[in-house]
């Protein structure tokens, strides 16, 4: 096995290990198909995530992120976003 890719189970743990020390008790474990999109949302907290596989596509009113394999991202709170799979999907976590 190649030691430079990293596996999606190792950066799950450790980015639940991240949670746990900055106070999230909760992480949700979600897959997107290819260019599923979660419509438009807006959370009253913060949301910090991790993609473990495959590319999401974060959109707000007046920018856009591309957030690759093992990126974690920041979402403020009070803000409307929209976030899309890439061609091949995504597996993220959030909390």
């Amino acid at each position: 096995m190649d030691m430079s890719v990293i596996s999606i189970e190792s950066l799950a743990i450790s980015f639940s290990q991240k949670l746990t020390s900055r106070g999230f008790h909760k992480g949700s474990l979600r897959h997107f198909t290819a260019y599923q999109s979660s419509g438009v949302l807006q959370s009253n907290r913060e949301v910090i995530g991790i993609v473990l596989q495959g590319e999401l596509l974060i959109e707000f009113s007046d920018t856009q992120w591309v957030i690759e394999t093992g990126t974690e991202f920041f979402l403020p709170p009070n803000v409307y976003f929209q976030a899309t799979a890439g061609e091949h999907g995504a597996h993220f976590l959030f909390a």
